[in-house]
Protein backbone atom coordinates (compact mmCIF):
# COMPACT_ATOMS: atom_id res chain seq x y z
CA UNK A 1 0.00 0.00 0.00
CA UNK A 2 2.99 2.52 0.81
CA UNK A 3 4.59 1.75 -2.30
CA UNK A 4 1.16 2.20 -4.51
CA UNK A 5 0.90 5.94 -2.64
CA UNK A 6 4.56 6.44 -3.27
CA UNK A 7 4.63 5.65 -7.04
CA UNK A 8 1.50 7.53 -7.52
CA UNK A 9 3.34 10.62 -5.83
CA UNK A 10 6.60 10.36 -7.81
CA UNK A 11 3.76 10.27 -11.01
CA UNK A 12 1.72 12.99 -10.02
CA UNK A 13 5.32 14.77 -9.24
CA UNK A 14 6.70 14.07 -12.60
CA UNK A 15 3.22 15.33 -13.87
CA UNK A 16 3.80 18.30 -12.78
CA UNK A 17 7.06 19.03 -13.74
CA UNK A 18 6.46 17.95 -17.36
CA UNK A 19 3.50 20.36 -17.17
CA UNK A 20 6.42 23.15 -15.63
CA UNK A 21 8.57 23.01 -18.01
CA UNK A 22 6.01 23.17 -21.25
CA UNK A 23 5.03 25.96 -19.71
CA UNK A 24 8.38 27.12 -19.60
CA UNK A 25 9.41 26.10 -23.05
CA UNK A 26 6.36 28.30 -24.31
CA UNK A 27 7.24 31.43 -22.31
CA UNK A 28 10.68 31.07 -23.78
CA UNK A 29 9.14 31.01 -27.22
CA UNK A 30 9.55 34.07 -29.77
CA UNK A 31 6.07 34.42 -30.04
CA UNK A 32 5.50 34.53 -26.12
CA UNK A 33 8.30 36.60 -25.74
CA UNK A 34 7.00 39.56 -27.96
CA UNK A 35 3.88 39.13 -26.37
CA UNK A 36 5.12 39.40 -22.96
CA UNK A 37 7.57 42.31 -24.03
CA UNK A 38 4.79 44.56 -26.20
CA UNK A 39 2.72 43.92 -22.25
CA UNK A 40 5.55 45.29 -19.88
CA UNK A 41 5.68 47.77 -22.82
CA UNK A 42 2.29 48.45 -22.81
CA UNK A 43 2.13 48.96 -18.78
CA UNK A 44 5.42 51.15 -18.24
CA UNK A 45 4.01 54.00 -20.64
CA UNK A 46 0.43 53.59 -18.79
CA UNK A 47 2.48 54.14 -15.66
CA UNK A 48 3.98 57.19 -16.63
CA UNK A 49 0.82 58.06 -18.27
CA UNK A 50 1.88 58.32 -21.48
CA UNK A 51 -1.05 57.40 -23.40
CA UNK A 52 -0.34 58.22 -26.88
CA UNK A 53 3.21 56.14 -26.77
CA UNK A 54 1.25 52.99 -25.27
CA UNK A 55 -1.95 53.34 -28.16
CA UNK A 56 0.32 51.66 -30.83
CA UNK A 57 1.56 48.60 -28.82
CA UNK A 58 -1.49 48.42 -26.92
CA UNK A 59 -3.61 47.74 -30.12
CA UNK A 60 -0.70 45.43 -31.20
CA UNK A 61 -1.20 43.34 -27.98
CA UNK A 62 -4.74 43.11 -28.34
CA UNK A 63 -4.29 41.59 -32.28
CA UNK A 64 -1.79 39.06 -31.20
CA UNK A 65 -3.67 38.08 -27.95
CA UNK A 66 -7.05 37.69 -29.43
CA UNK A 67 -5.16 35.45 -32.76
CA UNK A 68 -3.04 33.40 -30.27
CA UNK A 69 -4.58 33.29 -26.88
CA UNK A 70 -8.28 32.77 -27.81
CA UNK A 71 -10.01 30.33 -29.79
CA UNK A 72 -11.20 33.26 -32.29
CA UNK A 73 -9.12 32.08 -35.19
CA UNK A 74 -10.64 28.22 -34.62
CA UNK A 75 -14.39 29.68 -34.58
CA UNK A 76 -13.60 31.65 -37.58
CA UNK A 77 -12.01 28.70 -39.77
CA UNK A 78 -15.38 26.68 -38.27
CA UNK A 79 -17.59 28.76 -39.64
CA UNK A 80 -16.11 27.49 -43.20
CA UNK A 81 -15.95 23.92 -41.83
CA UNK A 82 -19.38 23.68 -40.77
CA UNK A 83 -20.79 24.70 -44.20
CA UNK A 84 -21.24 21.36 -45.20
CA UNK A 85 -21.91 18.29 -43.14
CA UNK A 86 -19.37 15.94 -41.88
CA UNK A 87 -19.31 12.29 -43.54
CA UNK A 88 -18.67 9.30 -42.64
CA UNK A 89 -17.05 6.91 -45.06
CA UNK A 90 -18.89 3.96 -44.15
CA UNK A 91 -22.12 5.40 -44.79
CA UNK A 92 -21.14 7.18 -48.25
CA UNK A 93 -22.66 5.49 -51.44
CA UNK A 94 -20.40 4.84 -53.91
CA UNK A 95 -19.52 7.57 -56.69
CA UNK A 96 -18.19 6.79 -60.27
CA UNK A 97 -14.73 8.99 -59.38
CA UNK A 98 -12.83 10.42 -56.01
CA UNK A 99 -11.19 14.04 -56.79
CA UNK A 100 -8.94 14.35 -54.42
CA UNK A 101 -8.00 17.93 -54.64
CA UNK A 102 -4.04 18.89 -54.44
CA UNK A 103 -1.84 20.55 -51.26
CA UNK A 104 -1.62 17.07 -49.46
CA UNK A 105 1.70 16.41 -50.74
CA UNK A 106 4.77 17.64 -51.84
CA UNK A 107 8.07 15.64 -53.36
CA UNK A 108 10.73 15.49 -51.71
CA UNK A 109 14.67 14.45 -52.63
CA UNK A 110 15.39 13.58 -48.88
CA UNK A 111 12.47 11.62 -47.74
CA UNK A 112 12.62 7.91 -48.23
CA UNK A 113 9.20 7.68 -49.52
CA UNK A 114 10.00 10.41 -52.33
CA UNK A 115 7.58 12.63 -50.92
CA UNK A 116 6.33 14.77 -47.89
CA UNK A 117 3.06 15.32 -46.42
CA UNK A 118 1.90 18.57 -46.23
CA UNK A 119 -0.25 19.96 -43.19
CA UNK A 120 -3.28 19.14 -45.77
CA UNK A 121 -2.45 16.08 -45.93
CA UNK A 122 -5.71 14.54 -44.70
CA UNK A 123 -6.85 14.89 -48.36
CA UNK A 124 -4.49 12.45 -49.65
CA UNK A 125 -5.08 10.06 -47.24
CA UNK A 126 -8.80 10.67 -47.02
CA UNK A 127 -8.91 10.09 -50.83
CA UNK A 128 -6.74 6.84 -51.01
CA UNK A 129 -9.14 5.40 -47.99
CA UNK A 130 -12.46 5.92 -49.97
CA UNK A 131 -10.39 4.35 -52.65
CA UNK A 132 -9.51 1.20 -50.51
CA UNK A 133 -13.10 1.21 -49.38
CA UNK A 134 -14.01 0.43 -53.03
CA UNK A 135 -16.34 3.82 -53.00
CA UNK A 136 -15.04 4.48 -56.31
CA UNK A 137 -13.38 2.67 -59.14
CA UNK A 138 -10.77 5.50 -59.85
CA UNK A 139 -9.02 8.50 -57.70
CA UNK A 140 -7.92 11.62 -59.73
CA UNK A 141 -5.55 13.58 -58.17
CA UNK A 142 -5.01 17.55 -58.77
CA UNK A 143 -2.25 20.03 -57.74
CA UNK A 144 -0.03 22.24 -58.75
CA UNK A 145 3.39 22.41 -59.89
CA UNK A 146 7.44 22.01 -58.90
CA UNK A 147 10.51 23.24 -60.78
CA UNK A 148 12.97 19.95 -61.12
CA UNK A 149 15.90 21.25 -63.33
CA UNK A 150 14.59 24.20 -65.29
CA UNK A 151 11.08 21.87 -66.07
CA UNK A 152 7.66 22.37 -64.54
CA UNK A 153 6.59 19.26 -63.22
CA UNK A 154 3.61 17.61 -61.65
CA UNK A 155 3.14 17.66 -57.92
CA UNK A 156 -0.09 15.46 -58.83
CA UNK A 157 1.64 12.77 -61.28
CA UNK A 158 4.47 12.35 -58.40
CA UNK A 159 1.78 11.43 -55.83
CA UNK A 160 -0.26 9.46 -58.09
CA UNK A 161 2.96 7.05 -58.29
CA UNK A 162 2.97 6.73 -54.98
CA UNK A 163 -0.88 5.98 -54.97
CA UNK A 164 -0.30 3.27 -57.74
CA UNK A 165 2.03 1.89 -55.25
CA UNK A 166 0.44 1.56 -52.26
CA UNK A 167 -3.27 0.54 -53.47
CA UNK A 168 -2.45 -2.32 -56.45
CA UNK A 169 -2.37 -1.35 -60.18
CA UNK A 170 -6.29 -3.08 -59.87
CA UNK A 171 -7.41 0.10 -58.43
CA UNK A 172 -6.11 2.82 -61.07
CA UNK A 173 -5.15 6.46 -59.99
CA UNK A 174 -4.94 9.67 -62.34
CA UNK A 175 -3.66 13.14 -62.56
CA UNK A 176 -5.34 16.30 -63.46
CA UNK A 177 -1.51 17.27 -64.29
CA UNK A 178 -0.11 20.67 -63.39
CA UNK A 179 -2.77 22.83 -61.69
CA UNK A 180 -2.59 26.94 -61.40
CA UNK A 181 -5.09 26.73 -58.76
CA UNK A 182 -8.98 25.89 -57.72
CA UNK A 183 -10.40 26.97 -60.77
CA UNK A 184 -8.33 25.02 -62.93
CA UNK A 185 -8.96 21.71 -61.14
CA UNK A 186 -12.47 22.20 -61.64
CA UNK A 187 -11.57 23.09 -65.64
CA UNK A 188 -9.75 20.02 -66.14
CA UNK A 189 -12.17 18.04 -63.79
CA UNK A 190 -14.83 19.08 -65.73
CA UNK A 191 -13.29 18.12 -68.99
CA UNK A 192 -13.03 14.63 -67.54
CA UNK A 193 -16.83 14.13 -66.19
CA UNK A 194 -17.89 15.41 -69.90
CA UNK A 195 -15.42 12.46 -71.30
CA UNK A 196 -16.07 9.82 -69.05
CA UNK A 197 -19.65 10.63 -68.40
CA UNK A 198 -19.92 10.62 -64.59
CA UNK A 199 -22.92 11.04 -62.64
CA UNK A 200 -21.44 10.95 -59.17
CA UNK A 201 -18.05 12.35 -58.08
CA UNK A 202 -16.81 12.42 -54.56
CA UNK A 203 -15.01 15.94 -53.98
CA UNK A 204 -12.66 15.23 -51.65
CA UNK A 205 -10.49 18.65 -49.71
CA UNK A 206 -10.13 20.81 -46.72
CA UNK A 207 -13.49 21.48 -44.52
CA UNK A 208 -12.05 25.18 -44.35
CA UNK A 209 -11.73 25.08 -48.14
CA UNK A 210 -14.63 23.39 -49.14
CA UNK A 211 -17.29 26.39 -49.71
CA UNK A 212 -15.03 27.72 -52.57
CA UNK A 213 -14.02 24.39 -53.85
CA UNK A 214 -17.71 22.51 -54.24
CA UNK A 215 -18.80 26.26 -55.55
CA UNK A 216 -16.50 26.23 -57.84
CA UNK A 217 -16.59 22.64 -59.33
CA UNK A 218 -20.53 23.14 -59.27
CA UNK A 219 -20.39 25.96 -61.73
CA UNK A 220 -18.85 24.45 -63.78
CA UNK A 221 -21.83 21.36 -63.71
CA UNK A 222 -19.89 18.85 -62.04
CA UNK A 223 -22.20 16.65 -60.05
CA UNK A 224 -20.13 16.37 -56.60
CA UNK A 225 -20.32 14.90 -53.39
CA UNK A 226 -18.48 16.91 -50.88
CA UNK A 227 -16.30 14.96 -48.55
CA UNK A 228 -14.77 17.45 -46.07
CA UNK A 229 -11.08 16.20 -44.33
CA UNK A 230 -8.61 17.90 -42.83
CA UNK A 231 -10.28 19.65 -40.00
CA UNK A 232 -8.37 22.92 -38.10
CA UNK A 233 -10.80 24.14 -35.50
CA UNK A 234 -10.53 22.60 -32.05
CA UNK A 235 -14.21 22.46 -31.49
CA UNK A 236 -14.33 20.52 -34.85
CA UNK A 237 -11.17 18.09 -33.92
CA UNK A 238 -11.48 17.38 -29.94
CA UNK A 239 -14.88 19.14 -29.64
CA UNK A 240 -13.42 21.52 -26.90
CA UNK A 241 -12.66 25.12 -27.10
CA UNK A 242 -9.65 27.12 -25.10
CA UNK A 243 -10.70 30.10 -23.65
CA UNK A 244 -7.67 31.71 -22.67
CA UNK A 245 -3.97 30.51 -22.78
CA UNK A 246 -0.78 31.25 -23.34
CA UNK A 247 0.27 32.64 -27.23
CA UNK A 248 0.63 29.83 -29.99
CA UNK A 249 1.97 29.89 -32.91
CA UNK A 250 -1.06 27.43 -34.12
CA UNK A 251 -3.69 30.41 -34.39
CA UNK A 252 -1.49 32.54 -36.76
CA UNK A 253 -1.67 29.87 -39.24
CA UNK A 254 -5.05 29.31 -38.24
CA UNK A 255 -5.91 32.68 -38.78
CA UNK A 256 -3.82 32.79 -42.30
CA UNK A 257 -5.70 30.05 -43.74
CA UNK A 258 -8.93 31.78 -43.06
CA UNK A 259 -8.15 34.94 -44.90
CA UNK A 260 -6.79 33.49 -47.72
CA UNK A 261 -10.00 31.77 -47.79
CA UNK A 262 -12.21 35.09 -47.29
CA UNK A 263 -10.24 36.67 -49.88
CA UNK A 264 -10.00 33.69 -52.17
CA UNK A 265 -13.86 33.65 -52.07
CA UNK A 266 -14.13 37.34 -52.32
CA UNK A 267 -11.99 36.75 -55.67
CA UNK A 268 -13.63 33.95 -57.46
CA UNK A 269 -16.88 35.72 -56.63
CA UNK A 270 -15.55 38.55 -58.73
CA UNK A 271 -14.55 36.10 -61.34
CA UNK A 272 -17.68 34.80 -61.76
CA UNK A 273 -16.20 31.67 -60.89
CA UNK A 274 -18.55 30.10 -58.32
Amino acid sequence: MQLKFANSVAQDTSAEECYGMRSLIVLLQPLCCVWLLLGAWIAFACLRRRWRIAAVPALAWVILTALTCTPLASLLISSLENTHPRVSIHDLAPADVIVCLGGGAEPSRSEPSGFHLKPSGDRLTTGMILLAQQKAPLLVLGGGGYEDQGKMLSEADRVADMARSLTGSAQPVLSLGVCADTRDEALKAAAMTKEKGWKRVLLVTSAYHMPRAAAAFQKMGIPIVPVPCNYLSSINRVGTLHWLHLPHAEGLSVFDTWLHEMLGTWFYHSKGWM
